[in-house]
């Protein structure tokens, strides 16, 4: 494994540093994660290689579900819309009872 050596402005650091505290991981850790994604957006669908990694890991199972088709899709977005602030408060509370 090779090392890198990086400056980074303090703001920066402060905030990986405390996204790393939240996810109970390494400033390291966290920090390769971000660059192995943001390396990936140069060399196409990231997702293809996900589903290789989980599906080499054993925890994936296929749904058998076929492909939607746009329309579909579009509709399904549409009936969806706005619902992701009420997702996190949901969620944020079922955290809060653990």
């Amino acid at each position: 494994m090779r090392q890198l050596l990086l400056r980074v402005p303090d703001d920066i650091h402060r905030r990986l540093a405390a996204r790393a505290a939240r996810a109970g991981r390494s400033v390291n850790a966290v920090a390769n994660e971000i660059l192995d994604a943001a390396v990936d957006a140069d060399e196409g669908d990231r997702r293809i290689r996900l589903r290789a990694q989980v599906a080499a890991l054993g925890v994936a199972r296929s749904t058998g579900q076929s492909v939607v088709n746009p329309p579909r899709r579009r509709s399904v977005i549409a009936s969806t819309k706005g619902i992701g602030p009420v997702v996190d408060l949901l969620l944020a509370e079922e955290r809060d009872r653990i």
